[in-house]
């Protein structure tokens, strides 16, 4: 008859087994891994960030494109090797046009018509890059008549247009906000330009026309024009505050008509008109010039003008002016040796053109010695 042995281990025993056999699993593990660091990952893919902030206006015949020079990859490291950025354009009749996008799935859709409809009208490489940069931001100007000469322009039309950014051996970036762009007959630029220069700026006037606003250009001794009203003027005078004296200076005005959804549509420049703005005008008078006696001389005070570059400090006694310093940059003098009796000191600002202020005055009365 078979016998049935058992045998009991102690619960003490169990629990080193087990932690014995943790153990050799464990050096198992670090010796088949000995070297490795884990599990290899993929190459990160560096592809460039989408444009969101692209804009879109009419100026005279061509459509102008301004975004931010790409800066930046999808996983937020510097992007330093963009290779070119292409640009989308898409003409579609007004009518047929799909409503605004609610939903990023209705902006994904419109993307897609867009490269589905559209063409890269442009591919900048990098001199291309180069002469459209302004700044931190990228300025492309699309000539209108490129389009009307390749659409049937029977009825109203819309452009679309797009960036699409490529780096990293060729990488394409997702395609940019989706702009729009309703070509208009830019408006007539305004007339009868004028300007009258006074001592604290240029005052600059014209007509123009009905339901339309101006943008006042300006060029320095015949350099590059730039706009110096940030926002188009309503009205048809407007003061240059910021024109120095010294310089020519020559201006010339665009109309702005104003689209619903506030879009604008840009005219061409007027003809432009010059002026000279010398500087004739005088500093403003020395203020607050005080008399400080101090036993046996004067101190005298008063406050900085700001577009004085030197004073004048003379000292009148009866008949008698005596020029105590033609060219002092300090704000005060010391008198060593006054005369005796009433004295009157003048203080005259000057500024780097030469012309001189009225003169400001303190009258001081120094007794004989003991």
């Amino acid at each position: 008859m078979p016998v049935s042995v058992s045998v009991s281990v102690p619960e003490n025993d169990k629990l080193r087994a087990i932690r014995r056999a943790a153990f050799f699993v464990i050096v198992a593990v670090g010796v088949t891994s000995c070297g490795k660091e884990g599990i290899p990952l993929p190459p990160e893919v560096r592809v460039a960030e989408r444009t969101t902030d692209l804009e879109a206006f009419q100026e005279g015949e061509a459509a102008v494109l301004r975004w931010r020079y790409p800066s930046m990859t999808t996983a937020g490291q510097a992007l330093v090797d963009i290779e070119a950025i292409r640009v989308w354009r898409a003409v579609l009749p007004l009518g047929l046009e799909p409503p605004p996008p609610m939903t990023a799935q209705d902006r994904q859709l419109r993307r897609q018509l867009l490269e589905g409809e559209g063409e890269v009208i442009e591919t900048l490489d990098a001199d291309g890059l180069a002469a459209i940069t302004r700044g931190a931001d990228l300025v492309f100007r699309d000539d209108l008549s490129r389009w009307r000469e390749t659409v049937d322009t029977e009825g109203e039309h819309v452009i679309w247009y797009g960036v699409q950014t490529v780096c990293c051996r060729r990488r394409e970036s997702e395609l940019s906000n989706i702009v729009r762009l309703e070509p208009r007959a830019p408006p007539p630029p305004p007339a009868d330009l004028r300007l009258a220069a006074g001592a604290d700026g240029i005052d600059v006037e014209w007509r123009q026309g009905e339901d339309l606003v101006t943008l006042v250009e300006r060029s320095a001794d015949g350099a590059a024009w730039t706009r110096v009203t940030e926002e188009p003027v309503d009205g048809d005078r407007w003061r240059d505050l910021t024109a120095a004296q010294g310089r020519d200076w020559s201006y010339r005005l665009r109309s702005v008509r104003r689209l619903e959804g506030g879009a604008e549509v840009l005219g061409k420049p007027s003809l432009p008109a010059r002026i000279d703005h010398p500087d004739t005008y005088p500093p403003e008078t020395p203020s607050d010039v005080v008399c400080l006696p101090e036993g046996a001389r004067v101190r005298v005070r008063w406050q900085l003008v700001a577009d004085a570059r030197t004073y004048r400090v003379s000292r009148k006694s009866g008949d008698a002016v005596k020029v105590l310093d033609e060219d002092l940059q300090a704000i005060e003098l010391i008198d060593e040796a006054p005369l005796l009796g009433e004295l009157i000191y003048l203080v005259v600002a000057k500024d780097a053109a030469g012309n001189s202020s009225e003169p400001a005055s303190c009258t001081v009365v120094m007794g004989a010695e003991p």
